[in-house]
């Protein structure tokens, strides 16, 4: 059987870097418990070098083309994820491919 892919999505900027990526790491085993193949913004390393040298927007871009093109069946929006414009963004995105979203 085919495990779907998932995206996780949420707040990144105005919070501690530590703190997102525990979040997200805490998330992403969550969900590979449950037998989801995930994908974890915080682990692509281009997106977060970009963000980390002021080009949040291009980051998002590349965000929002992978959630395009990469064959995701859900999205998975952390708790706060509507503070968050990226995330938004994100959601917005994955309603209009079509991908079911799950909440934390």
């Amino acid at each position: 059987m085919k495990r779907e892919k998932i995206y996780i999505s949420g707040p990144i900027s105005g919070r501690p870097l530590g703190v997102a990526i525990n979040h997200f790491r805490l998330a992403e085993a969550k969900l590979q418990a449950q037998n989801y193949r995930t994908c974890n913004p915080l682990k692509m390393r281009l997106c977060v070098w970009l963000a980390m040298h002021g080009h949040k927007r291009l980051c998002l871009a590349l965000q929002l083309l992978w959630i395009w093109v990469g064959g995701f069946s859900c999205i998975y929006l952390l708790t706060d994820w509507h503070t968050s414009d990226g995330a938004r963004l994100e959601r917005a995105a994955a309603r209009c491919l079509g991908l079911t979203a799950l909440y934390e």
